[in-house]
Parts: structure tokens; sequence; C-alpha cells
């Protein structure tokens, strides 16, 4: 059940299986890869909902408290501190509607394998991160499937692993990828194993 498709996106992607394949231990198999496909979700449009208020109050605020402070006689540097405060929530909300549009940065640089011993996520920004889930760690498997084939696999986890932004979870996704069905199988048959 080995996808056996190139990777498209020239030294990224051979950089990525140049790291797969060091990742593997000795006997080890590939019984499917997959690239994380760029595609923007639209259920990641609902911090929308929160985002939008949050960008415009920080906008609102910000300028109420510069135009009042540009009507003030006194001309001292401390007088913009008030309306320099609502910079860093400014931002937050900038950053908030840009999050929808995070995969698209993502695009190709995450590696996704599931080997005859464990299910391993490679990403590749600056620095290369390697998470690394033994079969004996997997529970519950959840399979999402669009009507052209793609998805995502979300595994559960019997203890927590540090996910590739450094924090602890008790999930693990193989996020949207193409033949899914592909996956979910490999995943399955990996976890029926132990």
């Amino acid at each position: 059940m080995t996808n056996d498709a190139p990777f498209a996106h020239g030294t990224v992607g051979q950089r990525l299986n140049i790291a797969l394949q060091n990742e593997l231990r000795d006997g080890e198999r590939i019984e499917w890869q997959g690239i994380k496909l760029a595609r923007i979700e639209p259920k990641g449009f609902g911090i929308y909902l929160f985002a939008i208020p949050w960008t415009a109050f920080a906008l609102f605020w910000t300028a109420m408290a510069a135009w009042g402070t540009s009507a003030m006689d006194s001309n001292s540097p401390l007088d913009w501190a008030f309306p320099l405060f609502g910079t860093p929530f400014i931002l937050v909300g900038l950053g908030m509607l840009v999050t929808p549009f995070v995969p698209l940065l993502q695009r190709g640089r995450i590696l996704y394998a599931v080997t005859d011993q464990r299910v391993l996520r490679l990403s590749l920004g600056r620095d290369l991160t390697v998470n690394s889930v033994p079969a004996s760690r997997i529970g519950d498997i959840v399979r999402t499937e669009s009507a052209d084939g793609t998805g995502s696999v979300e595994l559960a986890l019997a203890s927590p692993v540090v996910n590739f932004a450094g924090r602890q979870s008790k999930q693990f996704t193989l996020g949207r990828v193409d033949h899914i069905r592909d996956a979910y199988s490999a995943v399955l048959e990996l976890s029926q194993k132990d």
C-alpha cells in the first residue's frame, strides 16, 4: 500500500524524502507516505467569529486613543503610549485573520508516513521536526474523507506525544492528503499489530 506519488515540490520534497529514509530503523518498511495538501479548510474560518470583532474593536480603540491624544495640547512622547498600547491587539487580530491561510504556507513542507512500526510526521521549516507515534500508543482512529478522496486521519493516543508546535497532545493527525483510504488502511493495520 505504498503511495509512490512523486514529490512535485523540488528540493523540499527531496529533503523530506531523505529525512524520512534517515529516520527509518533497521528493517523498518514504509507502508504508506503522503505530502500534506495546501488546501484552505472552510472550518478554519470559524475563528473569524472572534477575530473580526476583536480586530475591529482593537482598531477602533487605537484610533480613538490616537484621536484623543492628538487633540491634547501637550506634545509629550508619553502621550502616544496610550494609543500604541492597542498595537499588539491589532497584531493578534490580524494573526487570527490570517490563520485559515496557514496551510498555503506549509505547502509541500509536511510529510506523513506509516511504517510497519510507527506513524511519522516530518515537518520542514527552518529545522526538521519529526513526530513519531509507535503502534502501541495508537487508540481510536477516525478518518475524514472528501468526495475527491482527500482527507485526514486522526489518532487518539494512549499517552501524550509532543506535537510539532512543542506542546503535548493526546491526538496525532495525518492532515489533508491524497488517497486517504490508503493511509487509513495502513494505520489500521499498524494498530492491530500490538
